[in-house]
């Protein structure tokens, strides 16, 4: 239960972002008239327990509702109450219910009634901690995206080499082209619909979703491309969330492209996601002319989204040639400034261990895996 010397009127709420009228009207209902303030307007799953209220009110349809996430937010100390609308039947308050809110309401309730359910929740709710300070995902283990414009540049091969140099685990996040599970031939299941499972649903442990007899800790991804309506950027964040709360590094290949919708989250929205929250993104391009014109473009639109973000070109299967790298790197430089750029020399056991679905032999590809792995480690 909340501290009995908090007024009401000292109530903090955070409301989950609503496309219902409820929302907006209780928010202008309290401007203007008091009862409770609205300390915030939470957009995803990881404000929900960063932020600091009292009270979360959500709509049974938001789609980072879970039971999981109510677990978090009442561990936390906060109360948690679910708004649905009558006219969806009983399926609507049943699916707030089962996720373990302390009470709802009705979505077309007066300001007056949210107040008095507020209230109820307050005085007969169960005891909960104080709040506590959280540490926010960026303070856990290191965030690392591998990502490419469309071409076949070699994201995946990049970001499963440098799965041997770190002391973490592989995610495949592309949901456009998932590859890694058939990369090195383990199976397609469990995979990233799995960990999701897990991870909002409380379904199992993390050892439940790693891909089996894969040569390094990875999650599949997912087992066909045309599930990615099914999975929601949000969730995916959980699932990151919660694996650099175990590995001091998790590497995430995201999809090819990371262009801008126009309306929504759009085809590259788990991608764009990935990209924004990461601490270092590699961004990999081939050694041609189109190859570096679009790796630009890519890296032009990751710093937009992640602007504090370390920012890596790697230029995949590049020529011993000094002169041709050297014209690529100014390139890259004087498009991307203040840009760091690292060659992968071109070598056949690249193309000789994806037929045999296993590790890289020794050569060039692995050395340069190492090298990055290393200043990735710094």
């Amino acid at each position: 239960m909340l501290p009995p010397e908090r007024a009401m009127g000292e109530l903090e709420l955070a409301l989950a972002a609503s496309s219902r009228q409820w929302a907006d009207t209780l928010h202008r209902f309290l401007t203007d008239h008091g009862g409770a303030r609205v300390r915030t307007v939470v957009m995803g799953a990881e404000q929900v327990v960063n932020e600091v209220y009292d009270v979360l009110l959500i709509d049974d349809v938001c789609s980072f509702l879970t039971p999981r996430l109510v677990e978090q937010a009442r561990r936390h100390g906060r109360l948690v109450i679910g708004v649905f609308e009558a006219q969806d039947g009983t399926d609507a308050k049943r699916r707030l219910l089962d996720c373990g809110v302390d009470d709802v309401v009705e979505a077309d309730a007066s300001p007056d009634e949210f107040l008095a359910v507020i209230g109820r929740v307050r005085q007969l709710g169960p005891h909960l901690p104080e709040p506590r300070p959280v540490e926010v995902s960026r303070t856990g283990g290191q965030l690392i995206v591998v990502g490419s414009p469309p071409g076949g540049c070699g994201a995946t091969e990049v970001a499963f080499g440098l799965g041997g140099y770190l002391n973490g685990i592989l995610v495949d996040a592309d949901d456009v082209a998932p590859s890694l599970a058939q990369r090195v031939g383990a199976p397609l299941h469990p995979n990233l619909r799995t960990a999701i499972d897990v991870v909002h649903h409380q379904g199992g442990e993390v050892d439940n979703f790693l891909a089996e007899g894969a040569p390094v800790k990875m999650v599949a991804g997912l087992a066909n491309s045309d599930d990615w309506t099914q999975v929601h950027p949000g969730e995916v964040e959980a699932v990151i969330a919660e694996l650099r709360g175990i590995w001091p590094q998790v590497v995430v290949n995201v999809g090819a492209g990371l262009e801008r919708p126009l309306l929504g989250e759009g085809r590259f929205g788990l991608a764009r996601s990935l990209v924004a929250g990461a601490g270092t993104i590699l961004g990999v391009g081939l050694p041609t002319p189109v190859g570096v014109t679009r790796l630009v473009r890519w890296l032009h639109e990751a710093r937009v989204l992640a602007p504090d973000a370390e920012i890596m070109a790697v230029v995949n299967r590049v020529d011993r040639s000094s002169f041709r790298r050297g014209e690529i790197r100014a390139e890259l430089e004087r498009s991307v400034p203040g840009l760091d750029v690292v060659f992968v020399p071109e070598d056949p056991r690249v193309t000789e261990a994806a037929w045999a679905g296993g590790e890289v032999g020794r050569g060039p590809f692995r050395r340069a895996m190492a090298k990055l792995g290393a200043r990735l480690l710094v």
